[in-house]
């Protein structure tokens, strides 16, 4: 102090005394900040270039030539945008007075490649400014540990500031003009990022979130604590969340944080859903927490963003909630139907399993109370592990059997929350039965209810109900005329061979269902009500006849679910509009129902869009999966092996979609993953029957292409960089994966346990060039 004052660089307020807490204004500052870093100064200025700066102000006129010499030294540009006014009376806050040291100092370049820092306090503009100041000694935080970027500097402040400033060594050496020289793009960057945004919207934080599980897997049953972001480049230029995530791991994004959570390691996740976001790995307590990044070699205003989020407490099961209050099923039946029933903590969030700071135990006790009439439900998968039947009671105590009751820990896997039930196909009295389905959370170190919601479920015969009951048709009015296509192309003999249709391009066909409901409006499902004389179930449609000739023909199958359909089939194109009589079955006798204003067109099916159900998948080589196969069997094939036996490309990406669960049930993951829809509507996708039968058969037509990712959306990286001994990814002309690394064993097999490809993408593309992605990440 004495040293700045004997320079004077500072007087004091009165003859001896310096003022410490006094604020400093920007007159004040304008000439300490031209004697520590020399300027140029005019003492014969008398006209300032500010509008606001006058030698006729009798408290800062003094300042004129400083705030000249500011300007002149590009140290300043006043306080608005047009650069008119200076403000000489106003205040400076801490973050300005950074800005101006760093300025001074021409350390302006270093603070724009700063690491950020993550202070709610400091606007996104200063990060870099206090981040250096801080770094380099010019300035220390306050008390609190926040820096005060908005507080209003005090001439101490000031004062040590300058000293330090006064005694920095200015001009650091930088390239370019005064820009930090920035390292060549990585593969796959097409141009340099320019912008960065927090995208905290819909994001929240809770004590105890983390994002891996005790065994270090991402985990499935937690909230995922993850915050996106925006990255741009020039021309509306953005980048996707790999190229972000390649942006970051070379060194063009850096992130901090502070508060109450620790970042992971990397910060900016590399697969599943923390694909290019920054990723917490534990919230460790509740408060305000600040993120920040930086694009260290952009220049542009929006070059780094911060944003504080608040962490709330930890979470706990508050609510549960179920699907339908009020469920009606015939007994004529046999497709499981049920209930969902959704735990929620206070926030709102679905509740899978407790934090990793909660120590109680949770459990869902459910109940299936029968209020009237005869026992008819038996258990449908779900949450019942074990299958149980209401006509064999296992409770001596309970001989009605009006009360069974199941109580499942909530972080059990698999579909704890489904209450899956199907009728026992015995008839029930004419009132039907009556049953309350309740479920309710249970603290199970406190005994204690945390909430609980209930259903009521009825079951009744189809005669009995039929009366009160109300049929419309549900079909759509456009059909392909895949009869004529077919047969022109001699893949089936004739237009009008509906069996060949039906049997070998489903997919053509559009369903022709029956909606009911009850006197009460509530939907009944017919799926499994009717059966066929084999004793099969068989939809209620029985025929469909088109009023114009040779249009329109239908046949009876079973969908993807295993659900009996009857399909709709285009023959011929239609001149005009026609109507269809629908004929279907009910207790009381057959029924006919009219859609009008159908129609029949033609044309050259072209894939027209194409889809992917998950864009992040991963896949681990060294996992023993284990499959449960439709017949009941278990095949276990190691994931290296798996890949060994280069399956289609179509097969791997089911396979991979199955939430990362190294038990995979046949009957589950072969579902739809991949689905291509033509100009028709007409749908080709996976299928649940073992069987890959809709999207290959068609593709031949449809032509829809897989590679591994050649737009760089999802480009391949490996964990080293020398081409020559890269791991290779490919996919041949059938579709087929291959996957061969470097690395061989004396035998000359590969050895997959030296991999060094860590991800790829799998582009899909349609003649049309529409697209589609994934991104697969490999795991050991």
């Amino acid at each position: 102090m004495d040293a700045l004052l004997r320079d004077g660089v500072f007087d004091g307020v009165e003859d001896d005394v310096f003022g410490v807490d006094t604020l400093m204004n920007r007159a004040q500052f304008a000439k300490v900040a031209a004697i520590i870093f020399s300027l140029p100064v005019d003492q014969t200025l008398s006209q300032s270039s500010f509008a606001d700066v006058s030698t006729d102000d009798p408290a800062n006129g003094y300042a004129l030539p400083y705030i000249e010499a500011l300007r002149t030294a590009r140290l300043t540009n006043g306080v608005d945008a047009e650069g008119t006014m200076y403000n000489p009376a106003g205040s400076v806050t801490r973050q300005e007075l950074a800005a101006f040291l760093i300025r001074g100092l021409k350390w302006e370049a270093h603070a724009h490649s700063a690491a950020p820092i993550a202070d709610a306090t400091v606007d996104d503009w200063a990060n870099g400014y206090v981040a250096y100041a801080l770094d380099k000694k010019l300035m220390d935080g306050l008390p609190n540990g926040s820096f005060g970027g908005r507080t209003e500097a005090t001439r101490l402040m000031l004062a040590l500031s300058s000293y330090h400033a006064k005694h920095a060594s200015p001009g650091a050496a930088v390239s370019g003009g005064g820009v930090t020289k920035a390292p060549a793009l990585p593969a796959g960057i097409p141009v340099a990022p320019t912008g960065i945004e927090i995208d905290g919207e819909g994001v929240h934080l809770s004590a105890g979130d983390t994002y891996y599980d005790a065994d270090g897997k991402i985990t499935t049953m937690g909230q995922q604590p993850v915050i996106p972001l925006i990255v741009t480049g020039p021309d509306h230029y953005e980048f996707t969340p790999s190229q972000i995530e390649t942006l970051y791991s070379s060194g063009f994004i850096t992130a901090a944080a502070a508060g109450g959570i620790m970042l992971d390691n990397p910060v900016i996740g590399q697969s599943d859903n923390g694909l290019g976001k920054l990723v917490i790995k534990e919230v460790q307590s509740a408060g305000d927490v600040t993120v920040a990044v930086k694009l260290p070699y952009a220049q542009a205003g929006n070059a780094a963003a911060s944003r504080t989020l608040q962490a709330g407490s930890m979470r706990v099961p508050a609510s549960i909630e179920v699907s339908s209050k009020d469920l009606i099923v015939l007994a004529e039946n046999e497709q499981p139907q049920g209930l969902t029933f959704t735990v929620k903590d206070q926030y709102g969030k679905v509740f899978k399993a407790p934090s990793s700071q909660d120590t109680s135990r949770y459990a869902i006790q459910y109940k299936l109370e029968r209020l009237s009439g005869l026992p008819s439900l038996q258990s449908a998968g779900g949450i019942f592990d074990r299958p149980w039947d209401e006509r064999t009671p296992a409770d001596a105590s309970d001989p009605n059997h009006l009360t069974q009751t199941w109580q499942l820990p909530i972080e059990k896997n698999g579909d704890y929350f489904k209450f899956m039930i199907k009728p026992t196909l015995k008839p029930v009295g004419p009132e039907g039965s009556q049953y309350t389905i309740s479920a309710a959370v249970i603290n199970l170190d406190t005994a204690q209810e945390l909430a609980s919601a209930s259903a009521h479920l009825e079951v009744h015969n189809w005669k009995d109900l039929d009366p009160l009951m109300d049929y419309k048709v549900d079909m759509l009015s456009s059909h392909f005329a895949a009869g004529q296509y077919l047969s022109e192309r001699k893949l089936i003999n004739s237009p009008t061979d509906i069996d060949a249709v039906n049997a070998n391009y489903p997919f053509y066909g559009k369903e022709v269902n029956i909606i009911a409901t009850d006197n009460k409006n509530r939907r009944i499902d017919l799926s499994k009500v009717v059966r066929d004389d084999s004793g099969n179930p068989a939809t209620v449609v029985q025929h469909i006849a088109a009023a114009s000739d040779g249009v329109l023909m239908g046949a009876p199958g079973v969908n993807s679910n295993g659900i009996p359909v009857y399909r709709a089939y285009g023959i011929h194109p239609s001149p005009d509009l026609f109507d269809l009589d629908v004929t279907f079955y009910t207790p009381s006798g057959s029924r006919t129902l009219q859609k009008t204003k159908i129609e029949v067109v033609s044309g050259e099916p072209v894939a027209r869009a194409v889809a992917v159900k998950n864009p992040v998948l991963s896949f681990s080589l060294s996992t023993q999966y284990k499959i449960r196969k439709l017949d009941g069997t278990v095949e276990v094939i190691k994931g290296s092996d798996y890949l060994a036996g280069k399956p289609t490309i179509w097969e791997f990406l089911r396979f991979c979609d199955f939430n990362g669960l190294d038990t995979k049930d046949e009957s589950n993951f072969f579902k739809y993953f991949i689905q291509t829809t033509d100009q028709f509507g007409n749908k080709y996708q996976n299928t649940s029957d073992n069987k890959i039968l809709d999207l290959t058969k068609a593709n031949d037509v449809l032509k829809v292409k897989a590679v591994i990712d050649t737009d760089n959306k999802y480009q391949a990286k490996w964990s080293v960089k020398d081409e020559a001994v890269q791991d290779k990814i490919r996919i041949d002309d059938q579709m087929r994966l291959h996957y061969e690394p470097h690395a061989k064993h004396a035998d000359g097999t590969f050895d997959y346990s030296k991999r060094n490809l860590q991800s790829f993408g799998i582009q899909l593309v349609t003649p049309s060039d529409q697209k589609s992605w994934c991104y697969v990440t490999l795991n050991d």
